[in-house]
This record gives structure tokens, sequence and C-alpha cells, in this order.
């Protein structure tokens, strides 16, 4: 009677792994990575950039110039800090100005760190500048 027994209770068995529980663990891993998770606002600058057609030499004259060398930041040859480099720029007007009149040419060395060059970019483009970046030729 007792191989009986055995016979019945492996005939049971199928060998299939049991999966009613999937969905309720995939629910709670759902519900965790929306608990842990943060949502982080990414911070950005947009930026009209000029066509990049040359322009009559008078208005090059005119261009108000950047030159960003490693954390300093000249305006027009004159070393300004952020704060008075966003008063200097909000002085020109720029709102008011025609579009070709609103181009800053932007000049970084290679050792200036990013967090100085978005600093420029954003004081610019808030002030409702277009930024002309300029790169050195090789």
């Amino acid at each position: 009677m007792f191989k009986r027994r055995k016979q019945k209770e492996k005939k049971h068995h199928t060998g299939e792994i049991p999966t009613g529980s999937f969905s309720d663990i995939a629910f709670l891993l759902i519900i965790y990575f929306l608990v842990a998770t943060t949502l982080v606002k990414v911070q950005s600058v947009t930026a009209d950039l000029p066509t990049g057609e040359k322009q009559a030499d008078a208005q090059v004259d005119k261009t108000p110039v950047v030159n960003l060398r490693g954390t300093e930041i000249f305006f027009s040859d004159k070393k300004v800090s952020v704060e008075n480099f966003n008063a200097r720029l909000a002085a020109l007007k720029l709102a008011e100005q025609p579009p070709e009149n609103r181009v800053i040419m932007l000049e970084s060395t290679k050792d200036t760190p990013y967090e100085v060059y978005f600093q420029a970019l954003a004081a610019i483009s808030s002030n409702h500048g277009v930024v002309a970046i300029v790169e050195e030729e090789e």
C-alpha cells in the first residue's frame, strides 16, 4: 500500500513552475520603483544660433565679444563678475534690438570649466542674445 501512494504522488507532479504569483510580484516591483525613484527636472538653456552667414564688416565691429579664460569672464576686454556680466548684458537691451544686432560672440579657452561656460551661455540667452560660438582653426 505504501508503494501505491508514492506512485500516485509522482503522477501529480508535472514539473511546471507555479506562475500564479508573478503578477503580484510584478505589481509590487512597479510600486517600489515608483516610490523609490526621484524625478529631477533638467536645467536647460534655449539658444538661437545665428545662420553662420558672413555679415558686413561694420556689424562685426559692433558685435560684443565675451572671452572665457579659465574661471574668468572678459566682456569687451574687461574682466567682469557673473553679476556684473548680467548687468552689462541687460544694459544692451537686446530684446529691443533687431535679430541681426542681438549676436554676442562667445570665445572660450580649453581650460574653461563647463560651469563657467554654462553661466555665460545662460546669461546671454536670458537677456535675449544670440550666441555666436568662435572655434579655433587648427
